[in-house]
């Protein structure tokens, strides 16, 4: 899952001399939150509609542009980089978007929105589905015998998300298509895994 083919591509610019008023309308005309500052082809920096609402009515009494406000030399992620390392810089720098770069050139934007999107389709969240949550038994194979269990009750595994991870206590999640989780609950009870409610 490249950051590629979930970004948007040909991202709206401005340069750095447009004036606080005309990029707070791109951004609204075009329905963004982050716009890319360029000049001669080259990324100069980025600037938010949150720093731009911040400078709108001083804007008006003087000559404030986007040069005044962006973020020189913002973070980029590579086009052909993995998702989630997207996600990860998002989160550990606090960002709502992320420019995408291919060969040091500009060719996308990636949002916090964008990968949620991602995570939530991944996840199966988005579809009817059933929610298992299993304290595995300690062993090596405990994990696989679970979803066997699973899968010999009927059971069509969506995802898999480790919840817990503490010493001799594994709490696994197990979202499946809709199906009566009755009986494999029985069966990996019978076979030392805790079902959580």
């Amino acid at each position: 899952m490249k950051v590629k083919n979930h970004m948007s591509p040909n991202p709206v610019t401005v340069t750095p001399n447009v004036s606080v008023d005309k990029a707070l309308h791109l951004m609204r005309e075009h329905g963004i939150r982050h716009l890319p500052v360029v000049e001669n082809g080259q990324l100069k920096g980025l600037v938010t509609d949150n720093e731009l609402r911040s400078a709108w009515f001083p804007s008006l009494l003087s000559e404030v542009t986007v040069k005044d406000l962006m973020a020189l030399d913002p973070l980029t992620v590579d086009a052909e980089e993995m998702i989630y390392q997207a996600a990860r810089l998002l989160h550990n720098h606090k960002l709502t978007g992320l420019l995408v770069t291919e060969h040091g050139k500009l060719v996308g934007i990636i949002t916090l929105s964008d990968v949620l999107r991602v995570l939530v389709a991944l996840l199966g969240l988005l579809s009817d589905s059933s929610r298992l949550d299993v304290a595995l038994r300690s062993g090596p194979d405990a994990l696989e015998e679970v979803h066997a269990i699973i899968r010999d009750h009927g059971g069509e595994v969506i995802s898999v998300a480790l919840l817990s991870s503490e010493a001799n206590r594994r709490i696994y999640c197990f979202r499946l298509e809709k199906t009566d989780l009755g009986p494999m609950s029985q069966a990996l009870a019978a076979a030392g895994h805790k079902v959580l409610e």
